[in-house]
């Protein structure tokens, strides 16, 4: 599952309305478009660490993300940050739409 991490956090952060107000679609995975305007989110997985188990299945991999916060403005850059801390933070279950 930690190769569809990615797939997760894009879920998590559209179905958040505080995220999706501020930034009105504009999360992405890797990179943005030239014509995205401010404010918006890139998100990208950088790592996995696997879990083996004696039996060379791995089932609990650990997985690092990195999530950039783009913005013309510090204090909305500063908020926006907060609210995906807040969103993503603690997160665990089966996402459906994977």
């Amino acid at each position: 599952m930690s190769l569809q991490i990615g797939k997760a956090i894009y879920e998590i952060l559209h179905s958040d309305a505080d995220i999706e107000t501020k930034l009105k679609g504009n999360i992405f995975p890797l990179i943005a478009g030239g014509n995205t305007t401010f404010p918006f989110i890139i998100y990208k997985r950088t790592g996995i660490v696997p879990a083996y188990t004696k039996d060379r299945f791995s089932a609990n991999d650990s997985a690092t993300v990195e999530i950039i916060v783009a913005s013309d403005k510090y204090n909305d850059a500063v908020e926006i940050a907060d609210l995906v801390r807040v969103s993503l933070e603690g997160k665990k279950g089966i996402y459906s739409k994977l």
